[in-house]
């Protein structure tokens, strides 16, 4: 017995087959691109907003969806102080933003700006900063006791960064803590949102929300994105955080609306002339 499809079953076939085959070539293109599987991540939080009620377009907002491009070596990453110098920008700040596993665990990821790379000095028993030389000397400096003499090599004692991201706040980088166990060269990260509420102590490393990064913990730079749309996957999955803009839910909703109505009228269209 012979099975003869419909028209419009063939379409409907083929319509999806399309589809699929469109996707896959996206998705391929999109690996070829970073690297990484998967690649791209959505902002779970509002830890790099830089606003408390509004989601500014450009700067990393929840439910934004980044790519995550895989870099070769530490120097293939701008921090914030690399990025200054260089006056390299992403997402509103100086520097990369990097997506990383916090304490290297099989966990998720942590979606933040890496603002200094320290490397350990394990003759001297601290950090090389070299990148600091970079910057003004006006611009930072070492907490460090009274006579005690300082350079930017086998640095033991708190650096303090000043005039730090969109609220010109100082950064204090915790050495001092951080040399009780990480003894190995990586990133000091930090949120920009989280440095407006905390104020100086407001990286991962004074947070507790991961060690010193270490470059084999990171699973590339945030590169380019698309706005609001990850929202979707978060209120679907009983994820989004009640904290999020309205402004971002709104768009959000409008580009999904976008999305379905363009498909009805390119048919409706396409339906009238014929």
């Amino acid at each position: 017995m012979q099975f003869k499809l419909k028209k419009e079953q063939k379409d409907l076939i083929i319509s999806v087959l399309i589809a699929v085959l469109l996707i896959s070539s996206i998705l391929g293109a999109l690996y070829l691109y970073t690297g990484n599987w998967p690649p791209m991540v959505v902002v779970e939080s509002g830890s790099m907003e830089h606003s408390a009620t509004y989601g500014y377009f450009g700067d990393l907002n929840i439910g934004d969806i980044v790519l995550v491009k895989k870099v070769s070596s530490p120097s293939s990453i701008y921090t914030y102080v690399t990025g200054e110098a260089a006056h390299f920008y992403s997402y509103g700040e100086f520097g990369n933003v990097i997506i990383y596993k916090p304490f290297g665990l099989n966990t998720t990821p942590i979606i933040h700006r890496a603002i200094i790379y320290l490397q350990y000095n394990a003759s001297g028993g601290g950090y090389n900063a070299p990148s600091l030389s970079l910057l003004p000397s006006s611009q930072w400096f070492v907490i460090a006791p009274s006579g005690k003499l300082h350079t930017i090599y086998d640095i033991k004692y708190n650096i303090e960064i000043l005039n730090v991201g969109y609220t010109s706040t100082p950064v204090i980088i915790p050495v001092e803590n951080m040399l009780q166990s990480d003894r190995y060269s990586g990133f000091v990260t930090m949120g920009d949102h989280n440095h407006a509420v905390y104020g100086e102590y407001a990286t991962d490393q004074s947070l507790g929300i991961s060690s010193l990064v270490r470059f084999s913990w990171v699973e590339g730079v945030a590169t380019g994105y698309l706005p609001y749309l990850g929202i979707v996957k978060l209120f679907i999955s009983g994820e989004l955080p009640s904290d999020t803009p309205s402004n971002s839910i709104e768009a959000a909703a409008a580009i999904v609306v976008a999305i379905i109505a363009v498909p009805f009228a390119f048919e409706w269209f396409y339906e009238r002339k014929k």
